[in-house]
């Protein structure tokens, strides 16, 4: 990585990007670093369950196919009180 210092910028750019770290719950780096990622057609990857790759693979190509959705669906029918406070 490397430290990068802009001198000048719109302050209204900079308001605009701390209010969505806020939101997002993220730093203000991580707001400008996907900015830039995305101004530059970087594609970044996103994090997922996994289960993407079923998506229109209806019925399953394999027991072992079948049994991780099986185990991923387990996991999805817990629920975590705390998360609906």
């Amino acid at each position: 990585m490397v430290k990068l210092t802009i001198q000048d910028i719109e302050e209204s750019l900079v308001d605009m990007a701390k209010a969505d770290a806020a939101d997002r719950g993220v730093s203000l780096n991580q707001v400008l670093l996907e900015a830039l990622q995305r101004g530059l057609g970087v594609a970044t990857p996103k994090k997922t369950n996994g289960l993407e790759k079923f998506a229109g693979s209806m019925p399953f190509e394999s027991e072992a196919e079948q049994k991780t959705w099986d185990d991923a669906m387990k996991h999805c029918e817990q629920i975590d009180e705390e998360s609906w406070k």
